[in-house]
């Protein structure tokens, strides 16, 4: 098996408290992407954040590596945020004036993003949700959930390389939703920081997870 980087973590399930112990394939990203090391980086969308979590946590240890070759590609699918600090958009959520109506815009522009990503997505796969049903996926808004809702269609998959396969297919297939949306709204992709598309990460033998 190929050995990454000494310096890079290794790819595994769950959350970690520091490099030295591993990292999922989110923070991954975000060490890539030159954030602080968390599973919840600000250049993804928190959808796509959440799709890939899961993916990551679903696969075997012996199929995780597979995710290695889309490490990067999601850096920059997201709304650009107001220049606001993390920790104080709540409050300034509440705050009247130019800042909190940025919020507001911002918001509206990520529901946006999320409802055209959803579309595109449903249609590819040639999936008609009911009225009912996108209104249980915020009308589009909840990616997460409406992705692993469609994991079994059109038919289920009878053995479990099969689903893996299914499920990376369909990994590929978000992200390209999540570039034509993008472009199709207007909005300026952050490029992915120098190494992103050049990796090799190494994938543990067993459940690591703090």
């Amino acid at each position: 098996m190929a050995q990454g980087p000494a310096s890079m973590p290794v790819l595994s399930r769950g959350r970690h408290r520091n490099p030295a112990r591993g990292a999922c394939f989110m923070e991954y990203t975000a060490l890539l992407a030159g954030e602080p090391f968390t599973d919840t980086p600000d250049c993804v969308d928190g959808e796509l954040a959440a799709v890939l979590r899961h993916a990551n946590d679903r696969l075997s240890d012996g199929d995780r590596f597979r995710l290695t070759p889309l490490l990067g590609r999601a850096i920059g699918l997201v709304v650009p945020g107001p220049a606001v600090p993390r920790r104080q958009r709540r409050s300034a959520r509440r705050a009247a004036g130019a800042d909190g109506h940025a919020l507001a815009v911002h918001v509206a522009a990520v529901g946006e993003l999320r409802t055209a990503v959803a579309r595109r997505f449903t249609a590819a796969l040639g999936s008609r949700p009911s009225p009912a049903e996108w209104r249980g996926h915020a009308c589009g808004r909840d990616v997460d959930r409406l992705f692993w809702s469609l994991m079994l269609e059109p038919t289920p998959v009878s053995t479990s390389a099969a689903y893996v396969d299914r499920l990376l297919d369909r990994l590929v297939l978000l992200h390209e939703c999540y570039e034509l949306a993008m472009a199709q709204l207007g909005l300026a992709r952050r490029p992915p920081g120098a190494g992103a598309e050049t990796v090799v990460v190494a994938a543990t033998d067993h459940p690591h997870a703090d």
